[in-house]
């Protein structure tokens, strides 16, 4: 089996060149200048950050193709896997296990120049007629800096990097794969590649931003699973590990020699060797960023961030942890290491971390062809960026071919030219960076001077905690003991400890609080008939729950004011494209229900069901800190809509789901079943029955607590003297109709 990596001559040959020390220098220069231009943002901005990656922050609403992660896993789908580990194992070949001290350091500085990137490639994008987006450092090299001559430069250069150190280079190593791990034969493993890689790219950018939300999950948990089962047994303590690469992080020896030149050429070669392994600024994933739907720049310029983090916290250290284990940090242990690993008796595994790298492999190419599409695009025009496509799976087949029929030569040759070509690339992009620092600053302060955006630290973990959490499958766990019935002596004292904590006033409840067999039916309590009082009055309308008035008002066009500076889009709120128009402009109020309240929901007038609308979504919170904090929160939760056809106007009564609530329910439909382990959207109109409902009837209700939003149509209402914040009882006037508009069927 051949070595995947290079023999000792082409290895010095290469990574001694003299052109990756100045690259090492020219980043190491660029990564401190803008640290401090941007006021050390990747230690200030890290939570919001992730929030932002997580989706909390993103805004339907807004101009783009893809979402923040989608972007951010097809800018970086070869660098996060393959990038890392290809890097790491050089690093540490050349420089010895005590330069992953410094990778850790260069990934702190290094973020920055990340966001620079990304921010002017969204700030300076370009929208053609066809609503296809054109974005890349040659658009902010040419629009900022007026040097149209650099930006032909750039991407000149650029398409040349993205045949070789994109296309060659990436899917040599998926041969590597497919010949010695898949024991596939001759061209069959390339071609089989060739194809996927064909599918994704032809349709669009959305394909590969969707492609990028299944595979680099899918390729995280393989890595992750493969990395426990082959490596556990043999790993040290990883104590140790942190203290020998603090040691000789300190007392580093070049191969080619000692002496503090020596030294420093190590510690210039084995990072640059890394970092340019990582794509850092070489332009690939701002290309990507250019095309996210957001509303605010820097925010995906924040999220891109997060790739040097990753690859130089966490995969670094994971491939660092294992060379170490394994004895594997000379330069002749490194070069055999792939080989043992392919070896390992642990098939399943084995194959695990194969499929990793190929997930992440074919992420990878499909971003560096979007990345060369556009490069194409911008100095040729549309005609030769047809011809790059052809270009690109040709010149990937023919290397592989050759590397099939004549070995591993061929793919040191791509290393050596691919390095040298994303060297070239790299130079003026980051003297561009450095200059337009202050753009991009502008552009920070803009994101959180206007958006309202957030970024304490403990709130931020919150949120993120909150965030990767599997809260359906908690929420369904919380529903199924909330359900269980416990004998007396034990449920009683429940209970009664549930109702002091949250102060819940059990004279109102229609039972004893013995006769409850689960915290389930206490919570879904009735009360008492006479416990609230309906206001009779024709045109008065009702609020549906005893609750706390969150927000209300008017909504401007198709918006919706959640919080202070967040609001979100009618359209997205109430899923139905049937009725969502009738609303434009009309009045909305939010009804927060928490743990002390009645968790039945009543009609708010009298009227006619017309049908519902259910969409699966995520069960978030909807507590104080979610809404102000969570972009979007209603419209990403789980949420059923009854639509209630009223003399006076239509009303979308949406009861949104949230963390803990097992299931919604509405009395006029059983079939209804929501927090599903398969869930679907579903879309239901009554057209063959006639479904009525007097004010203040029961119409759902709420298996544990959450909100209830009313939307009403344009000029319709007039709401009473409501104040945000204040306790309210179902029953309880909100509002006075205006005027019949239609009339409606008589009750049977």
């Amino acid at each position: 089996m051949e070595t995947l990596f290079l023999s000792e001559s082409k290895f010095n040959l290469i990574l001694g060149a003299d052109i990756l020390s100045p690259y090492f220098y020219l980043i190491l220069i660029a990564a401190l200048y803008l640290t401090f231009r941007l006021g050390f943002v990747q230690i200030r901005f890290l939570f919001l950050s992730l929030k932002i990656f997580t989706g909390n922050m993103d805004f339907k609403g807004s101009k783009g193709q893809l979402v923040h992660s989608q972007a951010f896993f097809a800018g970086i789908g070869s660098s996060l896997l393959s990038g890392s580990v290809i890097g790491t194992a050089l690093a540490v070949a050349y420089g010895g296990i005590g330069v992953l001290f410094w990778i850790w350091v260069m990934s702190l500085l290094v973020m920055p120049i990340r966001f620079v990137s990304s921010t002017l490639a969204v700030k300076f994008r370009n929208q053609l007629p066809s609503g296809r987006y054109l974005s890349g450092p040659m658009y902010f090299i040419e629009k900022s800096l007026r040097a149209k001559w650099l930006a032909i430069a750039f991407s000149l250069t650029s398409i040349f990097t993205v045949l070789i150190f994109g296309g060659v280079f990436p899917f040599l190593g998926l041969t590597y794969i497919t010949k010695e791990g898949l024991n596939l034969s001759g061209m069959s493993g390339p071609i089989s590649i060739a194809v996927i890689l064909l599918f994704i790219v032809v349709g669009g950018i959305r394909r590969v931003g969707k492609t990028a939300s299944i595979l680099a999950p899918i390729g995280i948990l393989l890595f992750l699973f493969s990395y426990v089962s082959l490596f556990h047994a043999s790993l040290v303590s990883f104590l140790d590990f942190l203290t020998d690469v603090t040691k000789e992080a300190f007392a580093i020896k070049a191969i080619q020699g000692g002496g503090i030149f020596g030294v420093l050429r190590a510690v210039s070669v084995s990072l640059s060797a890394f970092f340019l392994s990582t794509e850092t600024a070489v332009g690939k994933s701002s290309g990507i960023a250019g095309v996210v739907r957001t509303d605010y720049a820097a925010k995906q310029g924040l999220v891109s961030m997060l790739a040097s983090f990753f690859e130089g916290f966490v995969m670094a250290t994971l491939v660092g942890f294992v060379l170490y284990s394994y004895g594997a940090v000379s330069l002749e242990s490194i070069l055999a290491f792939p080989a043992r690993i392919m070896e390992n008796p642990n098939q399943i595994a084995l194959g695990m971390l194969l499929l990793s790298f190929l997930s992440f492999g074919i992420l990878s190419l499909a971003g560096w062809f979007y990345s060369g599409e556009q490069n194409a695009f911008y100095i040729f025009g549309e005609k030769f960026s047809n011809l790059f496509r052809i270009l690109f799976i040709g010149f990937a087949l023919g290397f592989a071919y050759l590397y099939v029929n004549y070995g591993i030569a061929v793919f040191t040759f791509a290393i050596q030219i691919g390095y040298t070509l994303a060297v070239i690339t790299s130079v003026p992009l980051l003297v561009a960076l450095m200059l337009l620092g202050k753009s991009a600053k502008l552009e920070l302060n803009k994101y959180l001077n206007e958006s309202g955006a957030r970024y304490e630290i403990f709130k931020d973990f919150y949120l993120l905690f909150l965030t990767l959490l599997p809260k359906n499958l908690i929420s369904k766990i919380f529903g199924y003991f909330s359900t269980m019935r416990l004998p007396r002596f034990m449920m009683i004292p429940i209970l009664k400890a549930f109702a002091k904590v949250y102060k819940i006033n059990l004279d109102e409840a229609e039972l004893q609080i013995k006769e409850y067999a689960s915290l389930n039916q206490f919570f879904t309590r009735a009360l008492r008939a006479e416990a609230r009082i309906i206001d009779s009055a024709g045109n008065a309308v009702v609020s549906p729950t005893d609750s706390r008035i969150t927000s209300f008002g008017n909504i401007n066009q198709s918006t919706i004011i959640q919080a202070k500076g967040i609001d979100y889009s009618v359209k997205e709120l109430l899923g139905s494209e049937k009725y969502y128009q009738s609303f434009t402009n009309g009045k909305y109020i939010t009804f927060y229900l928490s743990p002390q309240d009645y968790h039945r929901i009543h009609s708010p007038f009298a009227g006619q069901i017309l049908g519902y609308y259910y969409e699966p979504g995520k069960l978030f919170p909807v507590n104080d800190l979610a809404v102000l904090n969570i972009r979007g929160l209603f419209p990403k939760n789980e949420r059923l809509i009854t639509f209630l056809q009223t003399e006076y106007g239509k009303i979308a009564v949406i009861k949104v789901g949230a963390s803990n609530v097992g299931k919604i329910r509405v009395t006029y439909d059983n079939k209804i079943v929501t927090n599903n382990w398969i869930r679907f959207a579903k879309e239901h109109q009554y057209k063959d029955v006639s479904i009525m409902i007097d004010k203040g009837s029961e119409l759902g209700r709420f298996e544990m607590g959450s909100t209830v939003i009313l939307v009403f149509e344009n000029d319709t209402i007039d709401f009473t003297n409501l104040t945000l914040g204040e306790k309210i009882q179902y029953g309880t006037v909100v509002g006075n109709f205006k005027k019949k508009l239609v009339s409606l069927p008589v009750k049977v």
